[in-house]
């Protein structure tokens, strides 16, 4: 990795970092796209089913005319009455998600333009997206997933016939995305806006020396401008996601790494197309996400999307491109797919289209098995761990992990454990006690050391750890897990995982990961960590250990 390519990731993790850090959420999207009436009658069983935070669900309605209305294909003059809604609130008021957490209403630009100078047909978007965000809010859902693709006529392109200039219909269209900013704002102040693409599109114009003289050659030309004006209505509070539909075709953690950075840094080409009023604003409240395409999997070899295997297996190049995109955004990864279903009752009007693909309309984890808990680990790898923990009884991989049997003769250290502490302050000591549980490991007056057991590791694999301590006076305990090559020499530092002891119940301690071993590792290594003890009344006692290594 180069030494700018270096600085640009230690840069991105400075600009994203903040006073928490939230989990970053998987959203489901596609063609199997759920109405709130079908949320309704099944939101248990697709949160029981489903690995993900959230989906995508359209808003659906009859007008006084009983002609159905969808918020699909809201992008036009036509008006709306909230009352429509009434029953889709209802929809979204009987569902009780709790794994489901952040959904999003969809809203797409088709199927009509709406002229840039049409006072009236901007109200009447205006409106309709004030009825999204009453939806959002009453249903309990984060906001609107707003889908720029223009399946229709293209809102987004300037023509170079009309009256206006490409600035002055720049300058519209800000004021039309302001517009449409303040009636979600009046609604939803906190919503999250989740485009799915925005200035990520055009990087490459982002890049250039004078990007307003290319973007009025481009397609998504005016997306830009009417994205700045959003943002400049956007309370402190609402958060705008640039989904980055590109996503679709990075293929390495680089490569998620990079495109974040190009969304979020200072010198990066989505901030080169934001006007310089709001710069700051957009470092502040703009998200960089990213687009996820599980059809790129199934497809045929020569497909114009199309991944192939990773160490012999589609499955694991998926699982390593989405923990990447997961690691590079902020909070949002939408995951889409076309050929198959998540809910295997939806999209009956795709069925011709289902049966010319590769998918052919079957469930995913039919066309990919293995899908759901590869996704489901990504989303929540703890969780996913218990739950597996629950239902199988992987064995504990260490040796006396109970620490119940002591030191072989001439030894003073539990059977099984070896110890280390820092070479130029060894004030400490290490030893076995009976006394405590069924015996425990005891560390006393040690200024950094550790008790440790290395077992042997493949790449990939996932492992859960977990401990228990006791302890008195002074010292920082930790549970850690570091990596060894199969000569037993330290490698893959940066991948080293350590995990706090949190709060005493009943005297004892607790701490627990989950871990995946990375490549070009042989051993995974556990470490029982101990800092700062300044006395001999200082001591911790470490005991019930356990390494589960969980299925491939």
């Amino acid at each position: 990795m180069t030494r700018l390519i270096r600085a640009g990731l230690l840069l991105l993790a400075v600009l994203t970092a903040g006073p928490t850090l939230a989990r970053v959420k998987l959203v489901e999207l596609g063609w199997d796209i759920p109405s709130t009436a079908f949320l309704r009658a099944h939101w248990q069983r697709m949160e029981r089913e489903a690995p993900f935070d959230g989906v995508v669900f359209s808003a659906e309605a009859k007008d006084d005319q009983g002609r159905p209305i969808s918020s699909e294909a809201a992008w036009g003059p036509e008006r709306w009455q909230r009352a429509w809604f009434d029953a889709a609130l209802a929809d979204l008021k009987s569902c009780r998600f709790t794994r489901f957490t952040d959904n999003f209403v969809r809203l797409n630009a088709s199927p009509k333009a709406v002229s840039w100078d049409d006072d009236a047909g901007w109200t009447a978007m205006a409106e309709k997206a004030a009825i999204l965000a009453w939806l959002a809010r009453g249903g309990g859902a984060k906001g609107i997933a707003f889908d720029v693709e223009p399946y229709g006529s293209n809102q987004w392109q300037w023509d170079s016939a009309a009256k206006t200039s490409f600035a002055e219909t720049s300058a519209t269209a800000r004021r039309r995305g302001a517009q449409l900013g303040r009636a979600i704002a009046a609604e939803m102040p906190n919503a999250v806006v989740m485009t799915l693409f925005a200035n990520s599109v055009l990087s490459h114009v982002g890049r250039s020396a004078d990007p307003q003289a290319l973007l009025a050659k481009e397609g998504y030309g005016l997306l830009p401008a009417f994205f700045d004006g959003l943002l400049s209505a956007a309370p402190p509070e609402m958060a705008l996601v640039d989904g980055c539909e590109n996503g679709y075709y990075l293929d390495s953690a680089e490569a998620y790494q990079r495109a974040a950075l190009e969304m979020k840094g200072w010198q990066g080409p989505s901030l080169a197309l934001v006007s310089p009023a709001n710069r700051a604003r957009y470092r502040q409240q703009v998200q960089a996400g990213f687009g996820f395409y599980l059809d790129m999997f199934i497809n045929p070899e020569g497909h114009t999307y199309y991944r192939g295997p990773l160490d012999g297996s589609r499955l694991r190049r998926l699982t390593r491109n989405l923990t990447a995109a997961r690691d590079a955004a902020d909070e949002y990864v939408w995951v889409y797919g076309e050929q198959c279903r998540w809910w295997s009752d939806l999209a009956p009007w795709r069925e011709a289209d289902l049966a010319k693909t590769a998918g052919r309309g079957k469930h995913w984890e039919e066309a990919l098995p293995g899908i759901t808990r590869a996704i489901d680990r990504i989303r929540d790898l703890e969780g996913s761990a218990l739950a597996e923990l629950a239902t199988s009884k992987p064995p504990n991989l260490l040796a006396n992990p109970d620490l119940a049997q002591g030191p072989a003769a001439d030894q003073t250290l539990p059977t099984g454990w070896s110890a280390w502490q820092y070479e130029k302050e060894p004030t400490g000591t290490f030893a076995w006690d009976k006394t405590v549980g069924d015996g425990s490991a005891r560390a006393t007056k040690v200024t950094w050391g550790c008790f440790l057991q290395g077992v042997e590791a493949q790449p990939g694999a996932v492992y859960l750890v977990e401990a228990r301590c006791r302890r008195q006076g002074s010292g920082s305990p930790a549970l850690t897990v570091r990596w060894q090559t199969a000569e037993h020499r330290w490698t893959r530092e940066p991948d080293d995982r350590t995990f706090a002891f949190g709060a005493a119940v009943d005297g004892w301690q607790f701490a627990r990961g989950v871990v995946t071993a990375p490549d070009g590792i042989g051993r995974l290594v556990v470490l029982l960590d101990i800092r700062g003890q300044r006395d001999d009344q200082s001591q911790v006692w470490f005991d019930a250990v356990r390494l589960h290594r969980l299925a491939d």
